[in-house]
């Protein structure tokens, strides 16, 4: 008998962890911060490949110049 309740005791507090757990990861992902987080980082990846589009055009164009000094 006390085996049974040990292990219903330990699926309640399985059960407890997961609702915890499910409440602060819904309370994370709702919050106003990891919005704007996710906005940056969203930001910063087109800001780079804009940079790098510039950059590999600017690259071409030396090239040209180059072979025309000499």
């Amino acid at each position: 008998m006390e085996l049974f309740g040990a292990f219903i005791a330990l699926i309640l507090c399985f059960i407890v962890f997961f609702i915890v757990v499910a409440v602060i990861r819904y309370a994370i992902d709702s919050s106003k911060t990891s919005k704007r987080l996710e906005d940056l980082i969203k930001e910063v990846h087109y800001l780079r490949t804009e940079i790098k589009k510039q950059n590999n055009n600017k690259q071409g164009d030396n090239k040209y110049i180059i072979d025309e000094k000499v």
